[in-house]
């Protein structure tokens, strides 16, 4: 999860901020949303300031029944990543959310500039080793100047509904349109190659078998693991054999 988490990262501090002196009157708005949110809902709000690579976090009764944010309601610190909160959840699908945020934040380059505000993010996360479920959504805002994405809203409460899956999509609020699903295009992370590969090595097949299997060379079979390795950012095939199959991309 971290190395997919490090290329967001990357995406959204290095943008060319070209003022840095940020929009305060934004700022000041979006901290006032987190707070109503946060009393409406009992939730928890991370508004996440890309500049100064910080955020914000505004705890409602949800933080005290995960046991987070436990030091004061409002807290400062010194990230873009609600790692405390992560650490709580099943894992691939943070990864998947992740990987959404990424998706997002290129489709968002793609549209006018006044319809940021009505696309979000929206995210099922299950509570590892529990039978409750957290609904996770974020909102970028973006700078009038330069039009790079200067602060991440996200919201997060409850999930109510009775499902056991994790689902996360792009949606268009104002028109309730489904841009983009987790489970079409989050599927299609690797190639149908890379996934049938990866399900032979995870049957225990080696390089040579998988070779003779296919019909291709070893070096291309050696190829396709490497480029899965850099695709899913782990250390071993055997480690993006069980986040996939946890994800059921194989």
């Amino acid at each position: 999860m971290k190395p997919i988490q490090s290329d967001l990262s990357k995406k959204l501090l290095q943008q060319d901020f070209s003022d840095l002196n940020i929009e305060n009157l934004q700022l000041k708005k979006c901290q006032q949303l987190a707070e109503n949110f946060v009393e409406l809902e009992n939730g928890i709000a991370v508004l996440s300031d890309l500049q100064f690579n910080k955020s914000y976090v505004y705890s409602g009764k949800l933080a005290d029944e995960l046991g987070v944010f436990q030091d004061k309601n409002i807290q400062e610190i010194e990230s873009i990543w609600e790692e405390e909160l992560f650490a709580k959840l099943e894992i691939e699908d943070v990864l998947q959310k992740h990987l959404l945020e990424l998706q997002f934040f290129q489709f968002i380059k793609t549209i006018p500039s006044d319809q940021h505000r009505d696309y979000c993010v929206v995210s099922r996360l299950r509570i590892a080793e529990d039978q409750k479920a957290i609904l996770h959504k974020m909102f970028y805002f973006t700078n009038a100047t330069d039009k790079n994405v200067e602060l991440a809203l996200c919201l997060y409460h409850f999930d109510f509904l009775n499902s056991s899956l994790h689902h996360g999509m792009i949606i268009n609020t104002a028109n309730g349109s489904i841009i983009h699903q987790t489970e079409d295009s989050n599927s299609a992370f690797l190639s149908i190659r890379e996934k049938e590969i990866l399900k032979l090595i995870k049957d225990g097949k080696r390089s040579k078998e998988i070779a003779e299997l296919l019909f291709i060379s070893i070096n291309t079979v050696n190829r396709h693991r490497q480029n899965i390795l850099e695709k899913m950012r782990v250390g071993n095939t055997t480690e993006a054999c069980t986040m996939a199959t946890k994800l059921k991309w194989i």
